[in-house]
């Protein structure tokens, strides 16, 4: 068997009749056809046009065998940068949050007057927009081949709730699976440094029309504190956004001002 490459799609084609016109990936017409070949080689056959034109068997599995090897080795780069994105997400987390759940352990709850209209705010990031009692700034992310991080922050030890919203742009994966980014970010929030009896559960929700996910769960931090959290998780095309709030447990204000967050999340 002979192959002929398509000028288009540049998928190859088999030489199996003399009648091949189009390419049998993306319909388009071939660079060459055996009627026009023969056209200008009257003395040859359609073996000596195959021979001519085309690529044997042999060279046409070498070819598919690199370009395997070529998305095999891409797949594995991307999985690499992946899980590196990850371990550094998770130092980060656990660098910013430890001193700061510390810290919190010492302070009053939630205020209601954190529940007060009056005290929220639109912050909008870039994929999506939410309402919040605290200004979110912006905080250093190390830069990761493959991948461009932006996170915000907001709250204090003396508010008793802290508010992160991250933004994680994959520029070599164009679309993400939303369930796949969700179980991703779980796992770095259980595997956090000085945290035990981690438990969550997770619900789709509808923002503007687009499944995203939110995760509600507790878990105990260095073994004296039981904390709970809110995230939820958005994607869009190679974009990951997800919105966490986090407070002391059994906090009736933290869980209202965490759902009050979720629940006014929006697609710009």
């Amino acid at each position: 068997m002979y192959y002929l490459k398509c000028g288009h799609c540049a998928a190859y084609s088999s030489l199996k009749s003399e009648y091949i016109t189009f390419c049998d990936h993306c319909g388009k017409k071939l660079p060459v056809s055996y009627a026009d070949w023969k056209a200008r080689h009257p003395r040859e056959d359609f073996d000596a046009f195959r021979k001519a034109e085309g690529i044997s068997a042999a060279e046409y599995q070498a070819i598919m065998k690199k370009q395997y090897r070529r998305a095999f080795d891409m797949r594995k780069t991307a999985a690499l940068i992946t899980g590196l994105v990850v371990l550094l997400t998770f130092s980060a987390l656990g660098a910013y949050y430890g001193p700061a759940l510390v810290k919190m352990l010492r302070e009053p709850a939630v205020s209601p007057a954190l529940l007060e209209a009056s005290n929220w705010r639109t912050f909008r990031g870039n994929v999506i927009r939410l309402q919040t009692p605290f200004s979110l700034s912006p905080v250093n992310a190390r830069e990761t081949p493959g991948m461009r991080i932006k996170t915000f922050k907001g709250g204090s030890r003396a508010d008793g709730l802290v508010i992160q919203m991250q933004e994680a742009v994959h520029l070599s994966d164009p679309d993400i699976e939303l369930a796949s980014a969700a179980g991703e970010l779980a796992e770095m929030l259980s595997n956090l440094p000085n945290t035990s009896r981690f438990t969550m559960k997770e619900q789709l929700l509808d923002v503007s029309g687009q499944r995203a996910i939110w995760q509600h769960g507790t878990y105990v931090y260095q073994q004296t504190v039981e904390m709970e959290f809110n995230s939820l998780v958005v994607v869009k095309g190679g974009t990951r956004v997800q919105v966490l709030v986090t407070h002391r447990g059994q906090d009736r204000n933290g869980r209202e001002v965490a759902g009050k967050v979720m629940q006014s999340a929006r697609l710009n």
